[in-house]
């Protein structure tokens, strides 16, 4: 069974969660392990808007923290443990790293439906699975 279980999310699409995060639960409450989630909020993003200044992150990490807290409390936790983590950076190296200082056993995770640029699963979720320090999860759900 996991005992540490690792959920990144992205908090500005539902499909990364809906799914996700239930499934995620049961296999921590079955194992009677813990939960992480976390949303890593984009090195380039803030570049693109425009952050400069320290406190203009500050202000975008904290959104990130009220929408992740959010969007846990909506789901039912079953008595599980569930902690949540922000993070600032690359997508693919954050969700390594956070994997690898929480000494994650399962990295459970969504992708999106391929496009022709994508092999079988996303970016992300790819590189993730190739790199990981544990076993990882990627579930998948096409509409249509």
């Amino acid at each position: 069974m996991f005992r540490a279980i690792l959920v990144p999310i992205d908090i500005a699409h539902a499909s990364s969660w809906r799914r996700v995060l239930p499934e995620a639960v049961e296999l921590a409450r079955a194992g009677r392990g813990t939960l992480t989630v976390m949303t890593v909020v984009r090195d380039i993003k803030a570049m693109f808007e425009g952050v400069y200044l320290s406190f203009q992150l500050e202000q975008m990490i904290e959104d990130a923290r009220a929408d992740l807290a959010r969007i846990v409390s909506e789901v039912p936790h079953n008595g599980v443990e569930v902690k949540q983590e922000v993070r600032f950076g690359s997508i693919r190296h954050e969700i390594l790293a956070a994997a690898r200082a929480g000494t994650a056993d399962l990295i459970v995770m969504a992708s999106h439906r391929p496009e022709a640029m994508d092999y079988l699963i996303g970016p992300n979720a790819a590189h993730v699975a190739q790199h990981a320090p544990c076993s990882v999860l990627v579930l998948r759900k096409f509409d249509g």
